[in-house]
């Protein structure tokens, strides 16, 4: 490898002996360098300015659109932050109120329940009332069969007051019965 740029080395500085050591060669070079440079002028100078003032063009408008679509992609994000958020709180919202309602509805059905049982318990008690009042009702219209059919037998015999007493006293046990 040291040798490879001994030689690259050696080449350079005899190049550059010769500049001082041969000046027909370097004018030669020149007059060469100079003739180039009007042929590539002439045939060539304008195609090369178009194209690199076609790539400067294609350049420049691809950094345009790249920055219309950052800016693009930076508002498409804004809305769909706006947008989450929204719905976010629609959400929310929405929650709130299916909660508020649910909470209406177990009170709307304690309540009715409430006057549901309220209601069957007041019937109930009409119905005791009423049971009371016939069973009271019955027991008089006992009551009074008894005492019929006590007079009854007092008159169809004539007996003294501890006959009348027992009969009393047995048509009583009966009726408790």
């Amino acid at each position: 490898m040291n040798e490879i740029f001994e030689e690259v080395v050696l080449a350079i500085e005899e190049g550059l002996y010769s500049v001082i050591n041969r000046p027909d060669v370097v004018l030669l070079n020149i007059v060469a360098l100079v003739i180039l440079i009007l042929i590539i002028r002439k045939f060539f100078w304008s195609k090369v300015t178009a194209f690199l003032e076609a790539r400067q063009q294609a350049l420049s408008e691809a950094l345009d659109t790249a920055e219309m679509e950052r800016n693009t992609a930076r508002e498409l994000q804004e809305k769909s932050v706006k947008d989450y958020e929204a719905m976010k709180d629609e959400t929310r919202q929405l929650k709130e109120k299916l909660t508020l309602e649910a909470y209406q509805e177990q009170e709307k059905l304690i309540t009715n329940a409430k006057k549901e049982a309220s209601r069957r318990l007041a019937q109930a008690e009409k119905d005791i009332e009423f049971e009371i009042a016939q069973a009271n009702e019955d027991i008089k219209q006992s009551i009074k069969e008894i005492a019929f059919a006590a007079a009854e037998k007092i008159v169809k015999r004539e007996i003294d007051e501890s006959v009348h007493q027992d009969i009393i006293d047995e048509l009583t046990q009966e009726s408790i019965k």
